[in-house]
C-alpha cells in the first residue's frame, strides 16, 4: 500500500489574532517541508482562533478572514496546506464559486452576506484548490455553531497525495457512526483527515480515541485527528492530536497541552479519487521523529496540566505580565498560587496574607511556609485597622454592630478591596481561590472572595482540589524538588476563619458527601427525585439544590475560569436568575 506523510500542526491559535495565526501556520510548514510531509494539516478554524463567537457578526471580520488566507495561499512554497477557516456564499469576503473544470474555488465578492461556512481550505502551488465544508453543526454544551455557520456550503473534498485519496472532514463530521466519514468512504477515501477544536474536559481523550477506532473499523481505513492546544478564556484545548489505522490502533499520538506537529507515515489503500497535489516523496530517514506515540496522561496530571495552561494563555494572550492573589494558608489558595507560579513563573507572582482577629497562627505559617517553597512575595497587610473602621460606620448608621453573616462577609470584602486596588496600582490580575463546591452552593462572598479577573479553580471541586494538590507534591517529588504545598495545608480542616473556631462542615455537609451530589446535580442533570432513588438522604438531596438554584445571581458575577469538567458553570450550564421552578418529590 502507498504511504503518506502527514504533518498534523497542534497549534495554539488567538481568536482574531489573524496575522500571529497566518505566522504560525507558516513556521509550521516551513517544519513540516523539512521533515518531508506530503501535507500538512491544521485544526479546525485555526486561521481565525476557535471560537470566534460574535466576532463572526461583526463588519469586516469575514473578510479580513479570507485576506489572511490569500497570505497563506500566496506562498507557493513548502507542502500543502489544510488551513482551518471560514468561507462565506455571497459575502463580502470570500466565496464558493464552480471553476471550468466543476472544482469550487474561492473567489471575492462585493455581495452583502448570506451564509457562512465552518470550513477547510486546501493550498497547493501558491492558490486554494480545493474546500471543504463542515456539516454537522454542534450545538450543545459549550457549542453554539447553529448560531454563526450554515451546514455544507460546497461539497465533500478528497485530495489526492501520493495515490492516497484523504477525505476531509472537520471535528463533529466524524463522530456518528454512518455519517460523513463514512460517505467519503463510500465516494473513494482511503485516508480520513479530521480537522478539530474540541475542548479538553476529564474524560474526553479516551471518549475520542474510542470513537475514531470505531469509526476507522466502520469505514475500513486509517484516520489522522488534529487539535488546537491551548487557552481560550474558560475552554483549554487539549491536543492529543492522534492517528489511527484502519483497525482502530493507535499508530502516533502527540503530547497534550503543548504546541508541536506530530508526523506520521500513514499507508492507505491505493486510489485515484480526490484532487491531485503536489507529490512529495516520503523520505525512510528524514530528520524528524516521526510516528511517535506519546504516553495517555495519568487523569489528575491531565486535569493539572488543563488549569496551569488555561491561567498561561488567559494572562498572556489578554496582556497581563504579572498575578497577585490572597494567600490564606488554606488548600484553595495554595493550589492556585502553585497553579500560578507554574503557568508563569515565580517573578511574577505575588501573594497578599491579609489576617484578621480570626486568623489562626497556623494559617499565617503555612501561607509564609507556602511563599517560601514557592520562592514568591509574600505581602501581609492586617485588616483589623479596616474592620474596626468600617464596624464603627455601620455600627453608626445600622444602631447596632455587625455580626453573624454580615461581620464574616465583611471581612472577605475588606480583602477583596485591597486585592483590587492593589490591582489598579499595579497592574497585576488578581486570581480568585473559589472552588466549584463554594461555587455551586454559595458558598461564597459577592465582591469579596469572588473579587478578581480569573478564577483559576472555578470548576474544580473541593475534594479534586485535595487530589491535584497531592499530585503537584508527588510530581515534585518525583523530580527531586521541595514539594510546593506544606503537608499541614492538606491535613487540616477547611476553614474560612470568618467566625472563632469556624470549619466549613458547620455550614455545608463534608465535601466527600457534597460533591458527589453536585456532580450528579450541576454536570449529569439528575433531578432531586433520582438523586433520592440512588439512595441518598432526601433531607441533604433538597438542601443542596435549594444552595444550587439560589446561587445562580452569584455564580453570574463571578470571573471566568478554566472548564475541566463536562459541564461548567456559565459556558455549559446556563440557567435564569430569575426562575420559580422548584421540582421536587
Amino acid at each position: 500500500m502507498p504511504v503518506v506523510r502527514l504533518a498534523l500542526a497542534q497549534m495554539n491559535a488567538v481568536v482574531g489574532g489573524l496575522a500571529q495565526n497566518v505566522a504560525t501556520i507558516g513556521r509550521f510548514r516551513v517544519r513540516a517541508g523539512a521533515a518531508g510531509a506530503g501535507l500538512l494539516v491544521t485544526p479546525e478554524l485555526a486561521l481565525l482562533g476557535y471560537p470566534p463567537e460574535d466576532l463572526l457578526l461583526r463588519e469586516g471580520f469575514v473578510l479580513s478572514v479570507a485576506e489572511a488566507l490569500e497570505v497563506v495561499a500566496d506562498v507557493a512554497d513548502g507542502p500543502p496546506v489544510v488551513v482551518g477557516t471560514v468561507l462565506a456564499d455571497g459575502e463580502r469576503g470570500v466565496r464558493l464559486a464552480p471553476s471550468s473544470d466543476g472544482r469550487d474555488v474561492v473567489t471575492r465578492s462585493a455581495q452583502s452576506r448570506e451564509h457562512v461556512a465552518n470550513a477547510l481550505a486546501v493550498v497547493d502551488r501558491g492558490r486554494v484548490v480545493a474546500t471543504a465544508t463542515k456539516r454537522l453543526l454542534p450545538n450543545y454544551d459549550v457549542f453554539d455553531e447553529q448560531r454563526y455557520f450554515h451546514p455544507g456550503v460546497g461539497s465533500h473534498t478528497i485530495v489526492n497525495v501520493n495515490g492516497v485519496a484523504i477525505g476531509l472532514l472537520i471535528c463533529e463530521d466524524v463522530w456518528p457512526p454512518a455519517g460523513p466519514a463514512a460517505q467519503l468512504a463510500a465516494q473513494g477515501a482511503t485516508l480520513l483527515v479530521v480537522a478539530n477544536a474540541s475542548p479538553f474536559a476529564r474524560g474526553r481523550r479516551g471518549e475520542r480515541e474510542a470513537m475514531l477506532a470505531a469509526r476507522a473499523r466502520e469505514v475500513d481505513c486509517p484516520i489522522a485527528y488534529v487539535n488546537l492546544v491551548g487557552g481560550q478564556d474558560e475552554l483549554v484545548f487539549d491536543g492529543q492530536s492522534v492517528v489511527v489505522d484502519q483497525n482502530g490502533a493507535v499508530v502516533a499520538r502527540a503530547a497534550d497541552f503543548e504546541e508541536t506537529m506530530l508526523v506520521a507515515d500513514v499507508s492507505a489503500r491505493a486510489s485515484n479519487a480526490g484532487i491531485t497535489l503536489t507529490s512529495t516523496p516520503v523520505e525512510v530517514d528524514a530528520p524528524y521523529p516521526v510516528n511517535v506515540v506519546a504516553p495517555p496522561p495519568d487523569e489528575i496530571a491531565e486535569v493539572y496540566r488543563a488549569l496551569v495552561t488555561g491561567t498561561r494563555d488567559y494572562l498572556r494572550k489578554n496582556g497581563f505580565r504579572s498575578v497577585i492573589l490572597g494567600v490564606s494558608g488554606g488548600i484553595d489558595s495554595s493550589l492556585v498560587a502553585t497553579i500560578a507560579v507554574d503557568a508563569v513563573g515565580a517573578a511574577a507572582v505575588a501573594g497578599y496574607a491579609m489576617p484578621s482577629r480570626y486568623s489562626s497562627k497556623h494559617s499565617i505559617d503555612d501561607a509564609r511556609e507556602l511563599a517560601t517553597r514557592l520562592d514568591i512575595e509574600l505581602v501581609t497587610i492586617p485588616i483589623e485597622g479596616a474592620h474596626q473602621a468600617i464596624g464603627s460606620m455601620l455600627r453608626d448608621a445600622l444602631g447596632t454592630d455587625p455580626s453573624g453573616l454580615t461581620d464574616e462577609n465583611l471581612q472577605s470584602r475588606i480583602r477583596g478591596v485591597l486585592l483590587m486596588a492593589v490591582s489598579n496600582a499595579t497592574g497585576a490580575i488578581v486570581l480568585t481561590t473559589g472552588n466549584k463546591s463554594e461555587m455551586a452552593t454559595g458558598y461564597s462572598t459577592l465582591y469579596g472572595d469572588t473579587a478578581g479577573g480569573f478564577a483559576v479553580i472555578k470548576d474544580v471541586p473541593k475534594t479534586l482540589v485535595y487530589e491535584l494538590c497531592r499530585y503537584r507534591n508527588h510530581r515534585a517529588r518525583l523530580d527531586g524538588d521541595p514539594e510546593p504545598i506544606p503537608a499541614s495545608v492538606l491535613t487540616k480542616a477547611p476553614s474560612a476563619e470568618l467566625r472563632p473556631d469556624q470549619r466549613d462542615d458547620q455550614s455545608l455537609p463534608p465535601y466527600e458527601e457534597l460533591d458527589p451530589l453536585l456532580e450528579l446535580y450541576v454536570e449529569r442533570d439528575f433531578t432531586a427525585e433520582a438523586m433520592i432513588e440512588l439512595g441518598y438522604d432526601p433531607e441533604l438531596v433538597l438542601r443542596i439544590v435549594r444552595l444550587v438554584d439560589s446561587s445562580e445571581y452569584k455564580r453570574r458575577q463571578t470571573p471566568p475560569g478554566v472548564r475541566i469538567s463536562p459541564k461548567a458553570f456559565g459556558r455549559d450550564r446556563r440557567m435564569p436568575i430569575t426562575n420559580a421552578f422548584r421540582p421536587e418529590p
